[in-house]
């Protein structure tokens, strides 16, 4: 694999708008004007709290600053990382990764890819399964989908109403407090990229391609007396008891035309009527050759290759299996990542917004133990305090758990490790706006879409294996026609009919059983037509009826494959599009809510509001933040599905599959 590090490091952060420098005031003195002061303290932090979540996506975080003279990772996480910068790993037990670096773990150490790349194997070898005449070996079809995640909830824009937000009074705040674990952020999805899962019927039988040499040697004594059964004596001609060395060595082998051979010699006409014992086998050989070839049932090159073909198809299916495996992975990796950033950014704005509270709580104390503020006030502010610790807790929980979920797909191996605690994850790469949009007409890019995505190539080409399957089962409904033709130097007559075809399973070719020859034995030659001819046929009629339904249903399905690929590509950029203007319109919201809390600080200071009015437009600005948060992570997730719709996900993260580019020859039966 090649791994390119060059879609979100590349983009440099916007440079910020402006410094800003607010000095904090606060104030134990009796004086009316400290009240207001300690207030004006609290509203100055909280535009502090506002200006500095407005720079935040703009600054490189604190810890990509660590990295410069950071220590070598964590060898259970950062192991084989290949031509990408390993992540850093600080003295402080934290490991920190952009997403480049994360996607180059998954794409070395997730199990999920490692299954399918074994599955590689499999398909691999059952190329040469088929061509020895055996079935080849059925491939996985199934994608595991990567966990759900956490993430930060949404709230409404500019919310007044949102429980548990609004402290309006000193009650408990009224939003329940649910478990943030949810075993389905945790567990993985699957589906099976198969058409369906009937089977065709096997068709006609193929020929074990594969030569087998077969024989047996032993000891053989005769004695030609009187027999019990019939009480008949012996000829005078044949009362001789002899030992003999009884041998016979054969060898079978079947050809793509149909065509099945038997070459073989034997001594079993010198082991059982000579009246002479001899040590020697094949002193008196009969030597045989046997050959049978279909004209009808079984006859045809591409009906005696197809399971090698089927095979080849199957190894390309693998490896689009395979692709489509890997962009699942890093899909799911930028999105889990996306969302850990959004989480980490959560918890900064719940620790700002908890230290502004805990200000304002602690100059309210001061000024109602002068007598400046009654305990109301005091209550109002505890009541914040109360409620964004509670934030900061869930915020916390879902962010540690979403390291957890992230690392089952960067190195799921190191969870089992027995070393002790692992390394907290940190991402480092700030929630950036994604690239520019397709240019593309919608048009162009479902029929880039419709080329490209792996999920569609395999359909095609299961189509393709279903077309052989049914001319198999076409071929197997003709009546079976045979010429045959046999040689023995010392024979008779072999009865019934010369085997054709093959052991499916194991790929050997039919024998024929060679008669011991007489008393009357001789060179024998024989030439003719054997034939078998089903009277009614209903098997093999039912099975070609079901085998072409069962391909219609196929074709069908990729029909709809089609239809739902040009409805996943409008769907993608049309949420592209929303996600854009969400993202834009929570920006707006958090620079007005910073506004008015500048508005409420400027009102308490010049008497015309209390207190109250600065903690109600502080909880809302802390609302505002976090759905900022949320939307651009959305914007960001919105272009990562775009990317999985148009089947682009490893090129434009600069993953390049190397595909196996041996050339394969025909079989040369």
């Amino acid at each position: 694999m090649a791994i390119r590090v060059d879609r979100i490091n590349k983009m440099e952060p916007r440079a910020a708008k402006g410094a800003n420098s607010i000095e904090l005031i606060s104030g134990s003195s009796a004086a009316p004007r400290n009240s207001r002061l300690a207030l004006s303290g609290f509203a100055a932090a909280c535009v502090l709290v506002s200006i500095v979540a407005a720079q935040q996506p703009a600054q490189r975080p604190l810890a990509a600053a660590a990295l410069v003279n950071a220590p070598a990772p964590s060898s259970s996480l950062a192991q084989n990382q290949g031509s990408t910068p390993g992540p850093a790993a600080p003295q402080d037990g934290q490991l920190y990764l952009t997403l480049q670096q994360a996607i180059a773990m998954a794409i070395k150490n997730n199990l999920d890819i490692e299954i399918e790349r074994v599955d590689q194997t499999i398909a691999d070898r059952s190329v040469s399964l088929a061509k020895g005449g055996g079935l080849p070996r059925p491939i996985n079809y199934t994608v595991a989908e990567t966990p759900a995640g956490e993430a930060p909830v949404a709230v409404p824009l500019l919310s007044f109403s949102s429980p548990g937000l609004s402290p309006l009074s000193v009650d408990p705040i009224t939003s329940a407090v649910s478990s943030s674990y949810d075993t389905s952020r945790v567990l993985e999805a699957s589906h099976s990229l198969a058409l369906s899962t009937a089977p065709f019927s096997s068709g006609s039988p193929v020929p074990g391609f594969d030569a087998q040499l077969l024989g047996r040697y032993g000891w053989l004594r005769r004695d030609p007396a009187v027999s019990q059964l019939t009480a008949t004596a012996a000829t005078q001609t044949d009362t001789a008891t002899t030992d003999n060395t009884l041998g016979d060595t054969f060898l079978t082998k079947g050809f793509s035309p149909g065509a099945t051979i038997q070459l073989g010699v034997n001594d079993f006409v010198q082991s059982f009527y000579s009246e002479r014992s001899s040590a020697v086998p094949f002193s008196h050989p009969n030597a045989y050759a046997l050959i049978a070839q279909p004209l009808w049932r079984g006859a045809g090159h591409a009906n005696n290759t197809r399971y090698i073909a089927i095979a080849r198809t199957n190894r390309k299916i693998s490896a689009a299996v395979l692709q489509q495996q890997m962009i699942s992975t890093v899909a799911g990796v930028e999105n889990l990542y996306i969302d850990l950033v959004s989480l980490q950014d959560s918890v900064k704005v719940q620790q700002q917004a908890l230290s502004a509270a805990q200000l304002l709580l602690h100059n309210d104390q001061e000024q109602m133990k002068v007598g400046r503020l009654p305990p109301i006030e005091v209550a109002r502010a505890q009541s914040l305090v109360t409620s964004t610790q509670l934030l900061l807790t869930q915020a916390i929980s879902l962010r540690d758990q979403q390291q957890v979920i992230l690392r089952t797909l960067l190195d799921p191996q190191s969870l089992a490790s027995a070393q002790g605690a692992t390394p907290e994850i940190v991402a480092t790469d700030p929630l950036l706006p994604p690239e520019a949009e397709p240019s593309a007409q919608l048009s162009k890019l479902i029929d880039d879409a419709w080329k490209n995505r792996p999920d569609v190539q395999q359909a095609r080409l299961q189509i393709t294996n279903g077309e052989r399957q049914v001319a198999s089962a076409v071929n197997a409904t003709k009546p079976e026609i045979d010429l045959y033709g046999t040689y023995e130097s010392r024979g008779v007559v072999i009865p019934g009919l010369t085997a054709i075809g093959g052991d499916s399973l194991t790929g050997n070719a039919p024998t024929d059983p060679v008669p011991t020859g007489g008393n009357s034995s001789s060179t024998v030659y024989e030439a003719g037509i054997q034939f078998s001819l089903p009277v009614e046929n209903r098997v093999a009629e039912a099975n070609l009826g079901a085998d072409k339904a069962l391909l219609r249903q196929q074709q069908l399905r990729v029909t709809q494959l089609k239809a739902q690929v040009a409805a996943e590509v409008q769907n993608a950029i049309i949420a592209l599009h929303a996600a854009k203007t969400a993202a834009d319109a929570a920006t707006t919201a958090r620079e007005l809510q910073a506004r008015l809390l500048g508005a409420a600080q400027e009102s308490f200071q010049a008497g015309y509001a209390t207190n109250l009015a600065v903690i109600e437009q502080q909880t809302y600005l802390a609302q505002a933040q976090t759905t900022e948060i949320v939307a651009k992570a959305a914007w960001l997730k919105a272009a990562a599905q775009l990317d999985r719709v148009l089947g682009q996900t490893l090129e434009m993260n600069g993953i390049s599959l190397q595909a196996d580019q041996r050339e394969v020859g025909s079989p040369q039966h």
